[in-house]
């Protein structure tokens, strides 16, 4: 897990970049991989994706310090990884299973968009009551 850093912001962008071929250009709806046996379900799924994209976004704004980057992002995704209690190649052979098939591929990347858009929307509720209490103390 010493080197996940690199490999899995590469892999998550070659996800992305998979998926969206996938969406586009694929019209085979077959199934094209087995089942792993330790395939984690959807709704966890969806969730770990949302937190990882959140996690590149913050490496995106992060020094651009490479050694420190991959430092952050190692730590980021272990936590990450801790809290789920999965390992990198479980999670990569899960996305990997949903991704084979066009219309699972598509539910994927929006479950886990529209948990991101309601994050932040509740975030910006948060920070708005915030605000309104220290200008009304």
């Amino acid at each position: 897990m010493n080197n996940i850093c690199p490999k899995l912001t590469k892999f998550v962008l070659v996800l992305l970049a998979s998926a969206t071929t996938l969406l586009v250009g694929c019209n085979d709806k077959k199934r094209v991989m087995e089942k792993p046996g330790n395939l984690i379900n959807r709704i966890t799924l969806v969730n770990i994706l949302a937190e990882s994209y959140l996690i590149e976004s913050t490496l995106q704004v992060s020094p651009t310090d490479t050694v420190l980057k991959d430092e952050l992002a190692r730590r980021y995704y272990k936590d990450l990884f801790d809290r789920y209690h999965i390992t990198n190649e479980q999670f990569e052979s899960s996305i990997a299973y949903y991704v084979s098939e066009e219309k699972s591929a598509e539910k994927l990347l929006n479950d886990a968009s529209a948990l991101i858009v309601n994050k932040k929307r509740e975030i910006m509720i948060q920070d708005s009551v915030m605000n309104v209490a220290i200008q009304n103390p």
